[in-house]
């Protein structure tokens, strides 16, 4: 017997009237199911809540409702057949479906992941290869590509884990196929509200600079996002209105597409003459910040989209800019490389950098961290760690804190308090946890150091 958790759209779509579990399934056999439209034809999204192994039903019309199980068990066998799972597998799963208990939704995560999912099936199901079923082409892609709610695990391999079977997807010919990032066009000012304050012979770039900072004290998402796209129609070269929009942004294929225009922007008001002159010292200039920024969202937001070289390429390139690195784009980038276990190049930077004498406290741990990866249980590695532990005593007691983290990270931190050890144990404990030995030795020192 599954549980099949049914969205208000598809509940009020089939008809089917939902029953209160009070002893639901196990996780392995939940799925969640939601109704979507293409070409004007109903669809059901079908998704496993514990692995995301998902399957879509086209063009379902209300009768077929009538016999849900057997219209699960047909698109789950499929879902299974084009993904290559084992026929041994595909028997052992179709076995547990002999029934279908439906219910509400509960898990908003599942559904956060549906809808992420949503977004992306009208491009695939368009990239359909002539004579392929549609529903092949979605469930090749998504249940292979890594998801950020899985850790960068497929689908498909979760799913086929759970089951005891070990199933890999072709990642080359999927992301081969990924849809692109949106150029989204910035929504004009609604009729309402097109009244341009008179510039009062005042620079538009001036103007249009100070409504971003009005939007910034804004509360109001829609006021913000009305406030950019204002300061856009006055003077189209804004990067910061630019970063405004991309903060906004539902999806991340939309904040890269706004940031990249950022970026455009930035550049175009700056010019090239003054990165010439200016290299190296970006930030000093006020007018410099908002390319900055825009430079800075962009390689979150490639980074959040898997792109990592993109997104490590441009914080060597912010640093190149500015070279006082008022971004702290240089924890970024050690977080980056060490999270990819590219050792050498990370070593490189932290012992060849003009940050060698950093003592921030992020700093001197990861060194500490890099020396045992690279040279094991010496004294060089035992000093750096010591020297770590003065800089904030909290730290190595959040690391040992797994899963702990921050739903959002403080805007400015204490050196040597507990809000920095906590901030540190958000992006750089899982890293240091990958390692039996590294939290040993840890231990070890926290017994055996004397603060000053």
């Amino acid at each position: 017997m599954i549980t099949l958790r049914g969205t208000q759209k598809f509940l009020s779509f089939s008809g089917c009237k939902p029953q209160v579990v009070s002893d639901p399934s196990a996780l392995s056999l939940e799925w969640y199911v939601n109704l979507l439209f293409f070409d004007r034809k109903k669809c059901l999204l079908v998704t496993h809540s514990q692995t995301l192994f998902t399957f879509i039903l086209m063009d379902v019309r209300k009768k077929d409702a009538l016999d849900l199980l057997e219209l699960f068990r047909k698109g789950l066998s499929k879902a299974m057949f084009y993904t290559h799972c084992p026929s041994e597998m595909m028997q052992k799963v179709l076995k547990s479906c002999d029934g279908i208990l439906l219910a509400k939704t509960m898990d908003r995560s599942v559904l956060s992941s549906m809808n992420d999912m949503a977004y992306k099936v009208p491009w695939w199901l368009s990239k359909a290869e002539p004579g392929q079923d549609p529903a092949a082409a979605v469930a090749i892609r998504l249940n292979g590509m890594p998801m950020g709610a899985l850790k960068y695990k497929c689908p498909v391999e979760m799913f086929s884990a759970s089951y005891g079977f070990q199933v890999k997807p072709d990642l080359k010919g999927i992301f081969a196929n990924n849809p692109p990032a949106p150029v989204p066009e910035i929504e004009a000012v609604p009729e309402g509200d097109r009244a341009l304050p008179d510039l009062g012979g005042r620079v538009p770039a001036h103007v249009a600079q100070d409504m971003i900072y009005d939007a910034w004290e804004c509360d109001d998402p829609k006021k913000r996002a009305l406030l950019a796209r204002k300061a856009l129609a006055i003077y189209p070269h804004c990067a910061d209105a630019y970063v405004l929009l991309a903060d906004g942004a539902k999806y991340v294929d939309e904040a890269v597409a706004l940031y990249l225009q950022g970026v455009k922007a930035g550049r175009l008001a700056l010019g090239e003459a003054f990165f010439k002159d200016n290299a190296g010292s970006l930030w000093v200039h006020l007018k410099a910040r908002p390319y900055m920024r825009a430079l800075a969202g962009l390689q979150e937001s490639y980074w959040e989209n898997r792109e990592h070289e993109k997104a490590i390429a441009i914080c060597y390139d912010v640093l190149r800019l500015n070279k006082n690195d008022n971004q702290g784009m240089r924890y970024v980038l050690i977080r980056y490389l060490a999270k990819l276990s590219r050792y050498e190049e990370l070593e490189a930077f932290m012992e060849h950098s003009s940050y060698t004498h950093d003592c921030i406290a992020g700093w001197c741990f990861t060194r500490a961290w890099l020396c045992f990866i690279r040279e094991g249980h010496t004294q060089r590695a035992t000093e750096l760690l010591q020297r770590a532990m003065q800089t904030n005593r909290f730290i190595p007691e959040y690391l040992f804190r797994k899963g702990y983290r921050l739903k959002m990270l403080p805007a400015h931190l204490s050196m040597g308090g507990e809000d920095e050890a906590q901030c540190y144990a958000h992006q750089f404990g899982s890293i240091w946890r990958r390692s039996s030995a590294v939290m040993k030795w840890l231990r070890e020192q926290m017994v055996t150091t004397t603060f000053e």
